[in-house]
């Protein structure tokens, strides 16, 4: 009997049939295990395959129509994707059902796997969206989630302002731009919040304002700190917090604004350091440091003019500085005189004897290198010399006319070991005619220079001879090379 369940199925043969009789369904059954059995061996017979748990139970669709029978049949088959084409082609080639012609038809094999794959991706994209929401979530976060969801407040209208529930019995206040950032806030658990309702300052603010600590949240641009100046300008502000650059207050996560407020200034300082300008702020930074300050210039009372300070000179340097002097000075001028002429104190002639030796003692050090490059000159010039020369044969040197006339002509020669000609080929084609020969090739000369390919094919084909045009840096122990 049939296996009704195939725990891997992997495809799916959907085929459509047309039958000139009425038939019924086992009779279709019956001429497709019958058709197919022993067609193509035991392995691909339908009821051996069913058996073995390798294809599904085939399912069967019929149509009765005026002399005829129609219908889909459907087989789950578990093989790979050759066995299974192979057996839709052998399920086509069935032609008669009982006495009936028939004919079969392959409609589509649907890869089942791909469905599944499909419903797997669906299914892990909606997994990922649900796990996205609490990615990178830190306790301290989360914990004030939940804190925001139980404490969370409604906006109210306070004297006409926009504001959190805790606004008119709180000491302590955040003042914000607008509505949107009233309601960032106070989705985030945070109702001391009101808003400025923008550069439209009320009174009612001003005056809600008195006995408070107030905290200013501003955007991240140029508008926020107007703002702040018109607010700053009617009543008194404590401290400043701001948005990062480019980013609105509705625009920030929880985070960010909780990062924002810790972060926040006092005022005066703030306003202290937003007025102070760049020169000033140059100033004071090298003054702490003691380092490079810029060059100033005050008023000299005694002159009538203005006169330098010495803002090069650090403060504990006491040591007059003469760069001012002027052409009354009668001291001399030592600018081209060294220490060692100080001591001594000569002509001027005298004083300029030390500043030549000075570049005597590089000229002695280049003399030096010279002589070393001398030397190593000479190291390379004995390397040949060292060389030992070998003989040529005389069965060479008498191949001497037979190379000259090989010379420039761009072609090889083979010779056997009696130096006779076996064959000449064009040095293009030597390496493949040389190991394709049959005949034993004693010695090679041709037009060219003796490269490393060449050694080795001709250690290969037991060659003992190479004459060329010029020899190159490879060397072989079998072969040896000849230059005529």
């Amino acid at each position: 009997m049939a296996k009704t369940y195939l725990n891997t199925v992997k495809y799916e043969i959907q085929a459509v049939y047309e039958i000139t009789g009425i038939v019924e369904k086992p009779d279709i059954v019956g001429a497709l295990f019958g058709q197919s059995e022993g067609l193509l061996g035991q392995d691909m017979d339908l009821k051996e395959l069913q058996q073995n748990g390798k294809l599904g139970r085939i399912e069967i669709t019929v149509k009765k129509g005026k002399g005829t029978t129609s219908g889909e049949i459907t087989i789950p088959s578990s093989l790979d994707q050759v066995k299974t084409s192979i057996l839709g082609a052998t399920i086509e080639s069935v032609d008669k059902v009982g006495p009936c012609e028939a004919k079969i038809q392959i409609k589509k094999i649907i890869d089942t796997r791909k469905e599944k794959r499909e419903h797997i991706t669906d299914r892990a994209k909606e997994l990922l969206k649900k796990m996205q929401k609490f990615e990178g979530v830190e306790s301290e976060e989360l914990a004030e989630t939940i804190k925001a969801g139980v404490r969370k407040g409604k906006i109210v209208k306070l004297h006409g302002l926009e504001a959190g529930p805790d606004v008119a019995t709180s000491k302590n206040i955040i003042i914000v731009e607008g509505r949107a950032d009233v309601l960032k806030l106070l989705s985030y658990g945070i109702n001391t919040v009101v808003a400025m309702n923008g550069s439209n300052i009320s009174k009612e603010l001003i005056t809600l304002c008195e006995g408070k600590e107030i905290t200013v949240l501003i955007d991240g641009d140029r508008g926020g700190d107007l703002n702040i100046k018109k607010l700053a300008s009617l009543t008194k502000i404590d401290f400043v917090a701001r948005a990062p650059d480019g980013k609105e207050v509705e625009e920030l996560t929880q985070k960010e604004i909780l990062q924002a407020l810790k972060r926040r200034v006092e005022y005066s300082t703030r306003e202290r350091s937003s007025h102070q300008s760049r020169d000033n702020r140059s100033r004071n930074d090298s003054r702490e440091r003691g380092g490079y300050q810029r060059p100033t210039y005050q008023r000299d009372n005694r002159e009538g003019g203005f006169r330098p300070r010495n803002n090069f000179r650090s403060r504990d340097d006491s040591r007059p500085r003469n760069n001012f002097r002027g052409r009354d000075d009668s001291r001399p001028r030592d600018n081209f005189r060294g220490r060692d002429d100080r001591r001594s104190g000569g002509s001027y002639g005298e004083r300029f004897d030390p500043f030549k030796n000075n570049f005597r003692k590089p000229t002695a050090k280049t003399v030096e290198v010279k002589t070393l490059k001398t030397e190593k000159v000479s190291v390379k010039t004995k390397v040949p010399v060292k060389k030992t020369t070998t003989s040529t044969p005389k069965a060479i040197q008498s191949l001497g006319k037979d190379f000259g006339k090989i010379k420039g002509s761009l072609k090889a020669r083979f010779l056997d070991n009696k130096q006779k000609k076996i064959k000449d080929v064009t040095v293009k084609e030597m390496i493949e005619a040389l190991g394709k020969s049959r005949k034993k090739v004693d010695t090679v000369m041709f037009d060219g220079i003796i490269t490393k390919r060449l050694l080795d094919a001709a250690e290969q084909k037991g060659v003992k001879n190479i004459i060329g045009i010029r020899k190159g840096t490879a060397k072989s122990d079998k072969v040896k090379t000849y230059t005529l």
